[in-house]
């Protein structure tokens, strides 16, 4: 079996691409998707392959987006094309960003409302109803964290980041195909490999009650610290294999809650000017962030640590800067061209996400510009 039903229908099979997308469309008769994809994503094998997975007769348009964060004016552009060409599906290809980015789309392309009214702050997701496109995502190597959430943020025209959040707006399908990684630079293999390890820590030290998002967090982090070694340096397809099964459980486990992590690199690329790498600054981040949580942790140190390998007597901060520590990304905030200015605007805005004190010991905004400034 190649299906899993959670929050959503998702295939997972090696070389699964074609036949799924082919089935899912064919079933539903759909004929004219809008493919949403970075244009790096949409050249090349993979791109070729999602393209002769589409049915027979089949008329596609593709909009090719920018790395970064996902904006309005891209989402309402996105809904003139839709409408322009008559289009009944979208299809969003690769990275989180594409994904992200499709997912505002549906709600433009449904409503004539402003972005900014749809937001979770204004109560929008009571708003977001079933009159949304279906979207069909197909995630690359970076891009699980969007494939299977229900949440997505923007930037709107006048400059202020938004949170749009609706079980709406989870994925109608998602396709996840282990070869299409295959190929990954390291440096995209580490960035996947540390938001995978991001978000299942930050998942099972969430406060809050929810056991099978705990049993999917602790699985994603054993499943991409066993096979990290050999996906970053064989390009082994079970290794690769693992390695997407992790992203997807440590995904899978956010539904348990956004914590300090998310809330901090959010607001760094909302403030910064530049496109950074969430991942590789959650890596940076994450060592400060559970020395800081240490005091609230007994009662999960041990889990986390079989989950991780580390030996019961081990530190667990220390234990996960040694796994990050070697893998080929940046190692200060600075070296992504992030100034002093940026850390200090971003730890303002941070302090004010809802998702900073999900957490197992409350964030103020000293604390966020601490952790930060650390790895400047």
């Amino acid at each position: 079996m190649t299906l899993i039903t959670y929050l959503n229908r998702v295939h997972f099979a090696d070389g699964v691409l074609e036949e799924a997308l082919r089935s899912e469309l064919e079933v539903h008769g759909k004929r004219r998707p809008l493919v949403i994809a970075e244009m790096v994503d949409l050249a090349g094998v993979p791109a070729e392959r999602l393209f002769s997975g589409f049915p027979v007769r089949t008329a596609p348009e593709s909009f090719a987006c920018s790395p970064g964060l996902a904006t309005e004016a891209a989402a309402v552009q996105i809904a003139e094309i839709y409408h322009r060409t008559v289009r009944d599906h979208l299809v969003a290809f690769g990275s989180s960003r594409a994904i992200d980015l499709a997912k505002v789309a549906r709600v433009a392309i449904a409503y004539d409302e402003p972005l900014a009214a749809m937001s979770s702050a204004e109560g929008g997701a009571r708003r977001i109803g079933d009159r949304l496109p279906d979207l069909y995502a197909v995630p690359g190597i970076g891009g699980f964290a969007s494939a299977v959430s229900d949440y997505a943020r923007v930037k709107l025209n006048a400059g202020r980041q938004v949170l749009i959040s609706s079980r709406k707006l989870l994925p109608t399908v998602t396709i996840c195909d282990p070869t299409l990684t295959l190929g990954s630079s390291p440096e995209a293999s580490a960035s996947a490999a540390s938001g995978a390890m991001s978000r299942g820590i930050e998942a099972f030290l969430a406060r809050g009650f929810n056991p099978p998002a705990d049993g999917l967090a602790l699985d994603g982090l054993g499943r991409t610290v066993r096979h990290l070694e050999r996906a970053l340096h064989d390009d082994d397809l079970d290794a690769r294999r693992e390695m997407m099964a992790g992203s997807l459980n440590t995904a899978l486990a956010l539904q348990k809650g956004l914590c300090g992590i998310h809330a901090i690199t959010n607001a760094l690329a909302s403030v910064s000017g530049i496109v950074i790498d969430h991942c590789a600054v959650g890596r940076l981040l994450l060592p400060g962030m559970l020395n800081h949580y240490a005091e609230a942790l007994p009662s999960r140190t041990a889990s986390l640590k079989q989950a991780l390998g580390l030996r019961p007597d081990a530190g667990l901060a220390e234990g996960v800067a040694g796994i990050l520590r070697a893998l080929p990304l940046p190692d200060s905030l600075a070296a992504m061209g992030l100034s002093a200015e940026d850390l200090a605007a971003a730890a303002d805005r941070a302090a004010e996400d809802r998702a900073i004190d999900a957490g197992p010991r409350r964030l103020r905004r000293d604390d966020v510009h601490a952790l930060l400034s650390a790895v400047h």
